[in-house]
Order: C-alpha cells, then structure tokens, then sequence
C-alpha cells in the first residue's frame, strides 16, 4: 500500500510582488519630485511648519487613495495642490474662525528661509489672507496658468483674474507702506 503524501502548505509570500515594487518606486519618485514644491506652498499658505508637515503627509495618503484616472506630470502636480488646498480649507473649517486659527499659529516660521525672498517680503505676505497667499504662490512661484489657480483653489476660471489682481494691488500697498519699493526691492 502507498501512502499519500499531504497536500503542501500553500507558500507565504516573500515580500512585495514585482509590481508593487515598481508602484513604490514609482511613488517614491513622484514623492521626491513634488514634495518639495507642496511643501514650500503649505508652509506659506498655512504660516504653520508643524501644520504643514501634517498636511503634506495626508496630502500624499489621500493622492494613494484617490481614484484617479490617467494623468501626465504637471496634471499630477495640479492634482496634489488641489488635494493640499482642501486639506487647507479643511482645517480652517473645523477650527471656528479663521481669526482664532492666526492666532494660534506662530508668528515666526522655523523652517529655513525659502531661497530669493527677503525677511520684509516675507513679512508683507503674511499680511495677506490665505487664499491671497495661495493665489500669489501659484501664480508667481510655480507659474500656474489661471486656470490651473481656479482647479486648484476651486474657484472659477474668471474669477481669478479679479482675485489675483487684488491680490497683488493688497501686496503692493502693504510694500509700499513699509518703504518697500521696486526699487528696493530690485
């Protein structure tokens, strides 16, 4: 008589599959590639480093679990900043007032000054509301089309010229006020 054999154990996995692999490598270039830039854009729309880092961190775990379709890289790159500024928007939200959020962040942001602004510009933008942040940021440091500025701040398209424009004439009075002009600053 023979005996039968067991039926083996089925196999535990040795690790991540091939194609995880490549999904994480993929994840940790477009990380690498666009951290920086979400980072600098929360840090000055929020006035907050810690807060910041908190949003950039759920920036990236809601953009892994976002249903997303097909996109090239500056869609991407959209689409992160779009995420960023709801999680902005959010937290203002939950909190009573934008006033008490001001409040209670701090004054002096301990991240290292960004490269090619000065301490006085940097003064004159914390002057300026949140969104007239964001709308300076995108427009003037990441060079966003008007469009792209409407996706991201979820406003209409028209509407950005008219807000972008304040925006700047409030920036400008507030150099003016403080001594700070082109030529100055130039």
């Amino acid at each position: 008589m023979m005996t039968r054999e067991p039926p083996a154990a089925p196999r535990e996995p040795l690790g991540p599959s091939r194609q995880e692999q490549d999904e994480r490598a993929t994840f940790r270039a477009l990380y690498e590639r666009t951290s920086p830039r979400i980072a600098a854009y929360l840090r000055r729309v929020t006035g907050s480093p810690d807060w910041s880092e908190d949003l950039l961190q759920d920036t990236y775990v809601r953009y892994l679990n976002a249903r997303r379709p097909e996109m090239d890289e500056r869609q991407t790159v959209s689409y992160l900043f779009r995420i960023a500024t709801n999680l902005v928007y959010d937290g203002w939200r939950s909190m009573r007032r934008e006033r008490e959020w001001e409040e209670a962040a701090p004054a002096e942001s301990a991240a290292p000054e960004p490269v090619g602004l000065r301490r006085d510009v940097e003064e004159a933008l914390a002057k300026l509301s949140a969104r007239e942040r964001a709308l300076v940021w995108l427009a003037y440091v990441e060079g966003y089309a008007h469009k792209d500025i409407a996706r991201v701040l979820g406003v209409k398209d028209t509407s950005v010229r008219v807000l972008l424009f304040r925006a700047r004439r409030k920036l400008a009075g507030i150099l003016d006020e403080a001594g700070l002009t082109p030529e100055v600053l130039g």
